[in-house]
């Protein structure tokens, strides 16, 4: 490890986890899922009384996926507004005085759903305490289009004194695998690419983003995904977040 300076990470599902069963779960026409559907819809039949949660639940749902299409086709980042922006413009409804009040308040209540999803392993914090011990720099890179929610859950977790730099790519306007929100963190070290290395577990992502402007990566391969033939090849492959201490 002695040719790294620094080691970056990504944020959820590498240094922090999703566990969507927290999540309250709804039943609708015969299927059962896990969404932040009914704290949304709190807020939006506040303004919007006369829809119902059936009515309000496709929309919600046709424009999360239309989002995330947007964000895949050049892996450009937007606001989490702009999705409740989608939303609404799909329902055709009359348009309310603080609609931009709305926009806001929907977020939030996502978000703040989302945010009580997300469990900080104790192996996890134990990782990055020895990481840093070893007197290595340290940062973020993570995917997520609402800042706020991430330096919350980054907060509580009390680990923002460990990273020189943290970047959300909804700051930077572009998303993993999308070279410019690497090349953000390397300009803001102030190191070359050679002298970092990223740890994350997506391998789209994390391992042909980092590997493309020529950082070496850790694949975090949780799922067990199948590891032949691919390209580029990860530096190193690890079960765990944990597995780091062996290499460093």
């Amino acid at each position: 490890m002695e040719k790294y300076s620094t080691v970056i990470f990504d944020l959820f599902d590498t240094i922090v986890d999703f566990n969507f069963n927290h999540l309250p779960t709804i039943e609708l026409k015969g299927f059962r899922s896990r969404t932040t559907s009914t704290e949304v819809y709190e807020v939006f039949k506040q303004d919007y009384p006369q829809v119902s949660f059936e009515e309000f639940y496709q929309p919600f749902i046709d424009s999360y996926h239309e989002f995330q299409e947007m964000k895949l086709k050049e892996f450009r980042e937007f606001p989490n507004r702009n999705r409740f922006k989608l939303m609404l413009s799909k329902m055709h409804l009359d348009p309310i005085e603080n609609q931009d009040e709305l926009e806001d308040k929907m977020v939030i209540a996502h978000m703040d759903a989302l945010a009580r999803c997300v469990e900080f392993p104790e192996e996890n914090k134990k990782t990055l305490q020895y990481i840093k011990n070893k007197d290595y720099r340290m940062a973020i890179v993570s995917n997520f289009d609402y800042s706020p929610t991430a330096y919350k859950l980054i907060d509580k977790f009390e680990i923002r004194s460990l990273f020189d730099e943290i970047i959300i790519s909804v700051d930077v306007g572009w998303r993993k695998p999308k070279d410019i929100i690497f090349q953000a963190a390397i300009d803001k070290l102030v190191i070359k690419p050679t002298g970092a290395l990223f740890v994350g577990d997506n391998y789209n992502a994390d391992v042909v983003g980092s590997k493309a402007i020529g950082m070496d990566a850790v694949w975090i391969n949780k799922k067990n995904q199948p590891v032949d033939n691919l390209n580029p090849d990860p530096d190193y492959i690890m079960k765990s977040l944990s597995d780091l201490i062996n290499l460093i």
